[in-house]
């Protein structure tokens, strides 16, 4: 039954009209924008454009019919948007052409006629829009083409994609500065005076500096994707590593699987739809995919001979590897991937897919149990239909994440971008100057003196950005969303910038760090770290014998084979020390399977491990210094006394504390001396000779 969001969804799409779609695929859908021929411009919805700058809220756009009429055809397909650019902006530049041909022939400009300037503004003119075409097309032809024949080229055509407008600028500047020397530069006339002669050529010098700045942006952009690309590769090289061996196992697979007669859904061709031959549209794939079909046959005929000579299959599209490569990139041929290698390894009459039916294509034992992991998740010893379509999915969605994150670039890589773009506008007014024939050594040693000059200033900010740049594109400890240990403390990895990376700590915290001050500090990552361990130290009795310890052990061991999915089959421990001869320290490794990226399922690892050994000691009767903690205790002795004793005997002490209160105090008195006023001698002595 359908969700009531579900069934209000499809009521909006009915009421107000199907929802945009805003992908540049759509854009080159001439025939849908046929089909949209068939509808008035006055129904046209400007809410549901073909390109989200072209969309309007309701009410927004302009009402008149010339409005509508031309948002109808720009929305159309991008055709009939190119042709409303392009035309009006002809007929401006060939008002010179024409004026100079019918009323004004003898009518020049620094000595060219106006009919060859009219004649290179259209090439200038339509060049750009031709270039930005053939930058646009260039991609997906070639990853219809080179694409299937060399996989390892699908990175630097996805470049080509990213990098479509800067490929159309270079193609364009060469254009221009190509067309300028035979229609501009050799059409002057005879008769040209000096300055004529000057500025003409002045021009052809500063499209060659055009053309030499945009090939340096394009080098520039691609020396970022190139970084980018180094960048992720490293920061992604446990999961290419992974995922170039499943590609392996799922090659090596499909090598030796077969067509399931029969099936529909598994990866072929299905039986062709008669009722979709009326459809003119379905008409355009079918030539589409008959050339294509031509096409990977001649590379395929091509491809055995290079086969031949290099011996490897890298020219042929239909080989194992780009098979498998190219259903990778779609899910639904995962699917049918996944239950083609299902059907054609699975035993008669079974429903699961054992170990021994896959171990034959394999070189070793272990080479099918670790490809046979692939699809048991569960470890279990089977893998079911829906275990293999998992696996298989998993694959192609770690494909595509993996291409989608080395083709973006970052926040550390745009600010390398934006660096090497200042560098860029440097040597752009260099080369212009040059081309300007100014004199290139007066040039360098001003920029020099500047530069030493402002050497004070910038030299401390330089020598960071240079070690940040170090740091992160060489020595790259890190990527976002990495645990690593610093100082002691450990963190999860938010933001790598080009200065500065910031941290989150236990608390969720946000903690900013210069770059150059984790320059000199160890790292620890955890995340790139294997199978990680660590000590557990715990106090026993001081009786505890050898024959227990060697017993804890065997279980210990027991339960880590059990437990072989989280934990390394592997247990000692050792006798640390055996303070004051009153207990024994010992110490055993937890030795996971994996590394503490997830710190919630190294928690519960943890646990059960202690909660094993604990379970095991008790059984062994190996207890702590205190002793058995469920054993009962023994009786205590306790002495009784009368009421009437305990109150004699506190009246008994009340009475001789004011016993010798008294003396103290007489005794105090004794001890006094006379502070003054007192006269030891009589007022009738007399002093005697």
């Amino acid at each position: 039954m359908p969700e009531p969001g579900a069934r209000a969804s499809r009521a909006f799409d009915a009421e107000r009209g199907a929802r945009p779609t805003n992908s540049r695929s759509a854009s080159w859908d001439f025939l849908g924008g046929i089909k949209r021929f068939e509808h008035g411009y006055a129904e046209f919805d400007p809410r549901n454009a073909a390109e989200s700058h072209l969309a309007f809220a309701e009410g927004d756009g302009p009402s008149n019919g010339f409005s509508k009429l031309y948002n109808y055809l720009l929305n159309v397909s991008i055709v009939t948007r190119w042709f409303l650019f392009i035309i009006p902006v002809l007929g401006l530049l060939w008002i010179p052409g024409i004026l100079g041909f019918t009323k004004y022939p003898n009518a020049t400009i620094w000595a060219v006629k106006l009919l060859w300037w009219s004649i290179w503004l259209t090439v200038v003119w339509c060049g750009w829009w031709g270039s930005l075409a053939m930058a646009m097309v260039l991609p997906r032809l070639a990853r219809h083409t080179v694409g299937l024949v060399a996989v390892a080229s699908r990175r630097y055509i996805e470049w080509l994609a990213v990098l479509y407008r800067y490929v159309a600028l270079f193609a364009w500047a060469l254009t221009i500065w190509i067309s300028y020397q035979p229609l501009i530069n050799t059409r002057q006339e005879s008769d040209a005076s000096s300055d004529d002669v000057n500025i003409v050529d002045t021009v052809a010098k500063l499209l060659f500096a055009g053309m030499l700045c945009a090939a340096i942006l394009l080098f520039e952009k691609f020396s970022i994707q190139w970084i980018a690309g180094k960048f992720h590769e490293r920061s992604y090289a446990e999961r290419i590593q992974a995922q170039k061996f499943a590609v392996r196992v799922l090659t090596t697979l499909y090598q030796f699987s077969s067509d399931i007669p029969g099936r529909s859904d598994t990866l072929r061709d299905g039986p062709v739809d008669k009722r979709a031959s009326v459809n003119p549209k379905w008409l355009f794939k079918k030539a589409l995919k008959g050339v294509r079909s031509a096409a990977t046959t001649t590379t395929t005929a091509l491809g055995n001979v290079a086969s031949e000579i290099a011996g490897s299959s890298v020219l042929q599209p239909n080989s194992p590897q780009a098979k498998v490569q190219t259903a990778l990139e779609s899910a639904n041929k995962s699917r049918m991937l996944a239950r083609r290698l299902f059907y054609s390894f699975v035993r008669p009459g079974a429903d699961r897919l054992l170990v021994d039916d896959i171990a034959r294509f394999f070189p070793t034992p272990d080479d099918a149990d670790a490809a046979f992991a692939l699809f048991d998740k569960d470890m279990n010893g089977d893998a079911t239909r829906d275990e293999v379509e998992l696996a298989c999915m998993e694959c192609h969605r770690e494909q595509l994440s993996i291409q989608h994150s080395m083709r973006d670039l970052d926040s550390a890589v745009g600010r390398l971008d934006n660096i090497l773009m200042s560098v860029y506008f440097i040597v752009a007014i260099l080369i212009v100057a040059v081309a300007l024939e100014a004199q290139l050594v007066t040039l360098i040693t001003g920029a020099g003196t500047l530069i030493l000059g402002l050497s004070w200033l910038i030299g401390s900010s330089l020598a960071e950005v240079l070690t940040s740049i170090i740091f992160l594109f060489i020595k790259h400890p890190y990527d976002v969303g990495d645990r690593v240990k610093v100082d002691k403390e450990t963190y999860t990895v938010k933001e790598i910038r080009l200065l500065s990376t910031i941290f989150l700590d236990s608390n969720s915290c946000l903690v900013q760090a210069p770059n150059t001050v984790l320059n000199g500090l160890f790292v620890y990552n955890i995340r790139r770290s294997d199978q990680m361990s660590e000590s557990f130290e715990f106090d026993v009795a001081y009786s505890t014998t050898f024959e227990q310890l060697e017993r804890l052990r065997e279980l210990m061991i027991e339960f880590l084979k059990v437990e072989r999915r989280d934990y390394l089959p592997s247990f000692d421990v050792m006798v640390i020390d055996m303070p004051g001869q009153e207990k024994m320290t010992l110490k055993a490794d937890i030795k996971y399977k994996s590394n503490w990226q997830q710190s919630a399922l190294k928690a519960t690892r943890r646990n059960k491990w202690i909660c094993a050994l604990k379970s095991a000691m008790e059984k062994i009767k190996i207890f702590g210094p205190e002793g058995n903690p469920h054993a009962v205790s023994s009786p205590k002795r306790y002495t009784l006394v009368p009421w009437e004793q305990v109150q004699q005997g506190e009246k008994d002490a009340q009475d001789a504390e004011h016993h010798h209160a008294p003396h103290a105090s007489s005794s105090m008195r004794e001890i006094l001396i006379p502070s003054g006023s007192w006269r030891l001698t009589d007022n009738n002595a007399a002093l005697s000779e």
